[in-house]
């Protein structure tokens, strides 16, 4: 039996929380033992799922870079569950685990590490840190070949890389579109079109706000949900009443159970993030849902141009706005696309393929 712990900083839909979620739920239980950890709370619907299915969960609270207390007891609580495997998904889970982890010996880490979403470290002490150990994991895995090279520029040499492209999980029966829209605050036979809130170099929902202002004037149906914008929301708040006045049509919701639900009443889901939002795409792709998104090297790998969904020039919010008129104009197309979509994220990210080659990364590194 191989023992996992799988460390996030939260379980908030993410990438990374949602990778983990479904490997610790995916994961052969005649030869894998998964733990998860969360720096932080571990409730709500995706703690409960886990427990449910007989994952245990813990918690643990780091405050900042330095709290010596708190990363004491996640090397106390990782210790504890005995992994021969730790995943640290994302960059804060990078930096908190360095004290579970002794790199001193020869023939590797102990327990052996694999990283995954972490390619973009912040700055700072706590990113020095993050970086440091990122280095020196025995497996890193990029989910796109743009991550990869993401990783190459932080040092990590190129036969620690493992591509593994992320799932697609698959949508949950849910409400009618109208009861989930009303659920969330929206007037009968409203449109919606959902964007991601990750604030990144002071773009992504910024830019998906001034795009929808160009479209509010044609269309008096259609509103805007942004979903995860943490500490950011009062500023995207402020930013949409200040262009719309009297006409206000945005609404900015926390991370949570709400956004998969939204995306499936959506009209269309924009991801606007610099990099990454794969897992934004994925989960709209895989309800059925039109993507409109920036061409990054991430997106152009995920989302069909003219297929299922459209990409534009980074920073375009012209186009944007130009593409999602088009799919609201020709109900048609975006329900052909939406299809072409649904069948593109079974077919190419399905969530079997992801837990099977995880897995035989696990497995390699705790029989090495």
């Amino acid at each position: 039996m191989i023992n996992v712990f799988l460390l996030v900083p939260d379980l908030a839909p993410s990438q990374e929380a949602t990778t983990a979620r479904l490997l610790a739920l995916g994961l052969p239980r005649d030869r894998f033992s998964p733990t998860v950890g969360v720096l932080g709370p571990a409730e709500g619907a995706a703690a409960d799922e886990l427990r449910a299915a007989g994952v245990p969960v813990a918690s643990v609270a780091i405050r900042h870079t330095l709290d010596l207390g708190g990363l004491r007891r996640l090397s106390r609580t990782v210790h504890q569950a005995a992994p021969a495997v730790l995943h640290l998904f994302g960059p804060d889970a990078a930096r908190s685990a360095r004290m579970a982890v002794d790199t001193s010996g020869e023939a590797g880490n102990v327990p052996r590490v694999v990283v995954s979403g972490a390619a973009a470290p912040s700055g700072g002490l706590g990113g020095w840190f993050a970086s440091r150990l990122i280095r020196r994991a025995d497996r890193v895995v990029p989910v796109t070949w743009a991550d990869g090279e993401r990783y190459r520029v932080l040092g990590v040499p190129a036969e620690r890389l493992t591509r593994i492209s992320p799932a697609a999980p698959d949508p949950r029966p849910g409400e009618s579109a109208d009861a989930v829209l009303s659920s969330l605050g929206f007037p009968p036979n409203a449109r919606v079109i959902v964007a991601d809130g990750q604030l990144e170099l002071g773009a992504g929902p910024k830019d998906a706000i001034v795009a929808f202002d160009m479209l509010r004037y044609e269309h008096r149906d259609l509103h805007l949900a942004v979903f995860g914008a943490g500490a950011a929301a009062p500023l995207l708040e402020q930013l949409a009443r200040s262009l719309a006045f009297d006409d206000y049509r945005v609404r900015v919701f926390d991370a949570g159970a709400d956004r998969a639900r939204a995306i499936a009443a959506a009209a269309a889901v924009w991801v606007t993030a610099p990099h990454g939002g794969t897992d934004y795409a994925l989960e709209a792709m895989a309800a059925g849902k039109p993507v409109v998104a920036w061409a990054t090297p991430d997106l152009t790998e995920v989302v069909l141009d003219g297929q299922t969904g459209y990409l534009v020039p980074v920073g375009d919010k012209a186009m944007l706005a130009s593409k999602a008129r088009a799919l609201l104009a020709d109900p048609n197309l975006a329900e052909w696309m939406g299809k072409a979509a649904r069948a593109r994220a079974a077919e190419r990210f399905p969530v079997a393929r992801m837990v099977e080659q995880y897995a035989r990364v696990y497995a390699e590194l705790a029989d090495s």
